[in-house]
């Protein structure tokens, strides 16, 4: 564990500092391009108001998220021990992290998935009927929402009733990776009632025997985590799984129809479905950024760290690098090359193969019965600290 006496808070004498608040609602409206803007001040840059270092850059970025000896995730920037990420996984090291992660990726793994398959095609051929039945639909509200909060409550085995509340609680939980300001204080007062709802409804006498919620509570059984963090962790899940899948989903469609030459390329050939989510990633990640602390003095690609630096880095704008991507400004499901979206190293997000299959289901749907996507008015970008993506996006479908 990370000893919090040696946190810097005076900036590195030869890096770039800035006095911008990148937590501000007009900043977060305009990502990933506002992170991304910070690169002009260098690869690296020291927050003023936060007395932290935010990475901007692809490759620096790519080497410190696996390497958890020298960069650690028991301290961060931001983090509140009293919140609702609980103290194990996203904040663990080796090796209480691998006992942890091993244990629940035996739910994750793509064998364990494979049998939802079928329901997920099956729910995404249902909402982009109804979506098209009505012609002009939110993306956000009618396609990516509605989808995402009927296939995993049902593979977690959650109540029916109630289930709008997991959008609030999934915001409430990504603010606690930012800085507690007013939009993490306003989030937190809005789910109030999704708190109660999501304590009442993962308990193991509410969840449904035999789902994904009983069976990560069923660890305890096993004396892999106590019930406390059985229970912790099904929490995590529900955040974790639901406002980024709905952001991923319609931050898919916005860059279709920022760039309606793809959509053409992906009815022709289908299996381009898997590179609208590995663009997406890339160009409108739905996670911002993770954090990290430094154990040690180290440089990593011309970037000083000292011990006891904490680190944001920024996803956001490492997908907008133009020093790794050509023109990457531009939405492109040609475009090859691993990027960041989901992290990487040993807290890569452990639940992308769901998050893909989910993704995959829904893009499936529209390349086979939508003959067009096109605009139809203009969106409204969601205000949260770390997740990022739409929180309207009006859209016009015409049907194949």
């Amino acid at each position: 564990m990370f000893d919090h006496t040696l946190i810097q808070t005076t900036p590195p004498e030869t890096m770039p500092r800035t006095d911008a608040d990148p937590f501000t609602r007009e900043w977060i409206a305009a990502l990933p391009e506002s992170d991304a803007s910070l690169a002009k001040l260098g690869d690296a840059v020291w927050l003023d108001k936060y007395d932290s270092i935010a990475v901007m850059r692809h490759d620096p970025i790519r080497t410190i998220l696996p390497d958890w000896r020298r960069f650690t995730s028991t301290a961060k920037p931001f983090y509140d021990p009293f919140t609702l990420v609980p103290p194990i996984l996203v904040v663990q090291d080796p090796p209480e992290h691998t006992v942890a992660r091993d244990a629940l990726m035996r739910f994750f793994s793509p064998a364990a998935l494979a049998p939802w398959r079928a329901a997920f095609a099956q729910e995404a051929d249902r909402v982009i009927d109804a979506a098209l039945a009505r012609g002009t639909v939110d993306a956000v509200a009618d396609i990516a929402a509605p989808f995402v909060l009927k296939v995993f409550p049902d593979m977690l085995g959650l109540s029916e009733e109630g289930r709008e509340f997991i959008l609030d609680f999934g915001d409430a939980a990504f603010n606690t990776v930012g800085p507690n300001n007013a939009i993490f204080q306003a989030s937190f007062e809005r789910a109030a009632p999704a708190f109660e709802w999501v304590d009442r409804n993962t308990t193991r006498e509410t969840v449904v025997p035999g789902g994904l919620a009983d069976k990560i509570l069923r660890l305890s059984d096993e004396g892999i985590v106590t019930m406390a963090e059985a229970e912790f962790l099904v929490r995590a899940t529900l955040a974790a799984g639901f406002d980024t899948t709905v952001l991923g989903i319609a931050n898919i469609i916005g860059g279709i129809v920022n760039f309606p030459e793809n959509y053409p390329l992906m009815r022709a050939e289908p299996a381009l479905a898997k590179n609208a989510v590995n663009e997406m990633l890339r160009y409108d990640p739905p996670a911002r950024m993770q954090g990290r602390t430094a154990n040690l003095d180290v440089e990593v690609g011309g970037i000083q760290f000292r011990q006891g630096d904490q680190i944001s880095l920024l996803l956001t704008a490492a997908g907008r690098d133009d020093r790794r991507w050509q023109e990457p400004e531009r939405f492109d499901v040609r475009r090859t090359g691993a990027n960041v979206g989901f992290g990487g190293g040993i807290h890569l997000c452990m639940g992308q193969v769901l998050a893909r299959m989910e993704s995959e289901a829904i893009i499936d749907a529209l390349v086979r019965k939508v003959a067009a996507i096109e605009a139809a008015g203009p969106g409204e970008r969601f205000i949260n600290n770390a997740a990022v993506g739409w929180k309207h996006l009006p859209v016009r479908l015409v049907p194949a």
